[in-house]
């Protein structure tokens, strides 16, 4: 039996089997729909296989599906002007997990970003609870604020034209697409503010823990302020997005927050990577290796966050759930229009 085999052997959990989830996974991807049930059989897959069920499905949908040469997109960030950024993103990618780009944003765009969130809607998020309603919005208030995070909305990103720009950079595409082995699907549009707790927020993901987005998905991190350890520096494991990368017995506790002294047990606290770094940083990152924020004590930490998925296998997308305004913008409607899989969660 093979090493990760045994992993799977040795975890518990509900009753899916390999067959099971292959044949979940191939009916979705002839049919594109989904199924109650498909969420909970991603979790449980990667539980029970250390990821090494999503990664045949991975690779079945490469076989699937085809790519794009994002043509018409534009190179709004210049990856290609700082020699070999390519090939060491895609190899840090896949040794460690994570890349940081050798291209930064310009302070200029860090600062347009920061004024347009600064006026935009958020919804807010704490482990005490807020004073909003379902669905309330107000503006930050870095002075005084009312939560450890502030979430900008969807629609609000979405209608911002930079934020665009940069959500279909050619250089970021056909970096997730050369990682994912597919054409990227736009999945997540997200942007936020941290602001300084007393203890890590459980709800603001200030704790370890992995993602299980999709059957494969990469992120992009936008540093908008500059980030530390006071300042809400983010901390990755190296190497536990691979099959068989996080220690089984943190498996076995299921798809759980985890707190420093556990992982330190198993990953010890000398291979943890510390992202810090000035605003304007960018960091490509596999979130289904074992990573965290850490809680501030000073300060505010603004984030842009994009995700591309290879597949749209798992929970409902939020983009597809979310209301969103049209978009008056002819270069958009023109990748739609080009590159229709890689909107395919916009259109549902």
């Amino acid at each position: 039996m093979s090493r990760l085999g045994h992993i799977a052997d040795q975890l518990t959990g509900g009753r899916l089997t390999k067959r099971d989830f292959e044949s979940r996974y191939s009916r979705y991807l002839e049919s594109g729909e989904w199924e109650p049930g498909d969420g909970e059989s991603l979790t449980e897959a990667f539980l029970k296989s250390a990821g090494l069920w999503l990664t045949q499905a991975s690779q079945a949908t490469t076989a699937a599906k085809s790519t794009y040469d994002f043509d018409i997109a534009n190179d709004v960030l210049g990856l290609w002007n700082a020699p070999g950024t390519f090939d060491r993103a895609l190899r840090d990618l896949t040794a460690h997990g994570y890349a940081i780009l050798d291209t930064r944003l310009p302070q200029s765009t860090v600062d347009e970003l920061a004024r347009e969130f600064a006026q935009a809607p958020c919804t807010l998020t704490s482990d005490k609870g807020t004073s909003l309603t379902a669905g309330e919005t107000v503006r930050v208030d870095l002075d005084a604020p009312l939560a450890e995070k502030y979430a900008v909305t969807t629609n609000a990103l979405v209608q911002s034209d930079l934020v665009r720009s940069l959500l279909l950079d050619r250089g970021l595409l056909r970096i997730a697409q050369a990682y994912l082995g597919s054409a990227p699907i736009i999945d997540i549009i997200t942007a936020w503010y941290s602001f300084p707790s007393d203890t890590p927020s459980h709800e603001a993901a200030q704790v370890f823990h992995f993602d299980l987005d999709r059957i494969r998905w990469l992120k992009v991190f936008f540093l908008l302020t500059d980030q530390d350890l006071d300042t809400g520096a983010h901390i990755y494991v190296p190497g536990t997005q691979r099959d068989g990368g996080i220690d089984s017995r943190l498996l076995a506790r299921g798809y759980a927050r985890l707190e420093d002294d556990v992982v330190d047990q198993f990953h010890p606290r000398a291979t943890w990577k510390t992202m810090e770094g000035k605003a304007g940083v960018i960091l490509l990152e596999d979130t289904r290796g074992l990573h965290k924020g850490t809680n501030l004590v000073r300060d505010h930490r603004l984030m842009l966050q994009f995700e591309y998925a290879q597949s749209l296998f798992g929970h409902a997308a939020h983009l597809a759930t979310t209301a969103l305004e049209p978009v008056s913008d002819s270069h958009w409607q023109q990748m739609q229009a080009q590159y229709p899989e890689t909107f395919a969660a916009l259109k549902r």
